[in-house]
């Protein structure tokens, strides 16, 4: 049985390579890492006798004998999806667990918080975040849902443009006290920066083109976990990029007011099967409804100032959101 499955898992790996065109985007696509190919491919590789890929600086190319094993590699994909559909919609009740991966900003500060809103609507369902910089391979069914801030290129996956997330500069009042509080992008250069980075985005090379020089390493230090990045902003080691929407929930951040603001979409992703799933459809409506940017003007497509957000969210539903995802309690 375990050998079945690593080849199954080695089939799935040599069409994503095959339809990326090589290693590097197979492992943006998929969020495995290099070593993690390259070992299944060349078990694959070994096992059948035939040599798939031609490595080049380029890319990959199939080999003629690799043509061939990828078209009957797609046939076995395609039906392993199908036989996981199918299993997925002979659930017709609107009841049973949905698995949601999302970024972990996002899955830990804003959603997590709101679930309990859901629960109430749909107590029969049951809903796992899973918060997560890694790109879900959405295709071998990992998730019922993804969240992420990077638009989805396989075409069999639909996707939602739920709202926008706005990323703007902030640091602790410990380190403005400390070190003064920029007032121009010139000023940036002295300063120190907790940057954040993953599979999915990175905010360094964005002040480095703001002040147009590289930065010394000894001004910056590079976080890969939201929380982490937060905490490090929060002890006052630098500044940093946050989300908008912290202030609307409680940061215990400043804002810098130096325009090198940036936005990043968040798409909403499932499979073209996944509304005729009775609970999935059911977490689907309600997501959108969590980054409604009507109700939530951090989330609109343009640029709202944490000042204004006030007078923009006068609802008693909206006050009990809000009163449910502040950091302050």
């Amino acid at each position: 049985m375990k050998d079945i499955q690593e080849t199954l898992l080695g089939i799935a790996y040599v069409v994503q390579i095959a339809r990326a065109g090589s290693f590097r985007a197979a492992m943006r696509e998929t969020g495995t890492g290099f070593k993690t190919l390259q070992d299944r491919v060349l078990a694959l590789e070994k096992k059948i006798g035939l040599i798939i890929f031609h490595r080049t600086p380029d890319g990959v190319v199939l080999t003629r004998e690799g043509q061939r094993v990828v078209e009957e590699a797609q046939r076995i994909d395609e039906a392993v999806s199908r036989i996981i559909r199918l299993g997925k919609s002979l659930s017709n009740e609107t009841e049973g667990e949905v698995l949601i991966s999302t970024t972990e900003g996002l899955g830990t500060f804003w959603v997590s918080p709101q679930m309990h809103f859901f629960s109430k609507l749909h107590p029969k369902i049951s809903i796992r975040l899973h918060p997560s910089m890694s790109i879900i391979n959405m295709r071998r069914f990992e998730t019922d849902l993804a969240l992420q801030v990077i638009e989805p290129v396989t075409p069999e996956i639909k996707r939602v443009r739920v709202g926008r997330l706005h990323l703007m500069l902030a640091a602790s009042p410990s380190y403005i006290a400390k070190h003064g509080e920029p007032k121009s992008i010139a000023d940036l250069k002295s300063h120190k920066f907790v940057f954040h980075t993953n599979p999915q985005f990175s905010d360094r090379h964005r002040i480095e083109q703001a002040v147009g020089s590289k930065l010394e390493q000894s001004q910056f230090a590079v976080m890969q976990n939201s929380s982490a990045h937060y905490m490090m902003l929060l002890q006052g080691f630098g500044i940093g990029f946050i989300p908008s929407y912290g202030f609307a929930i409680g940061v215990q951040l400043s804002p810098i007011n130096v325009p090198v603001n940036y936005a990043l979409d968040i798409w909403l992703c499932f499979h073209e099967d996944a509304r005729s799933i009775p609970r999935i459809a059911a977490v689907i409506d309600w997501m959108s409804e969590v980054f409604d940017p009507r109700l939530f003007p951090w989330f609109r497509r343009e640029f709202v100032y944490p000042d204004d957000f006030g007078k923009l969210t006068e609802s008693n539903d909206i006050k009990e959101i809000m009163q449910s995802v502040s950091l302050s309690g």
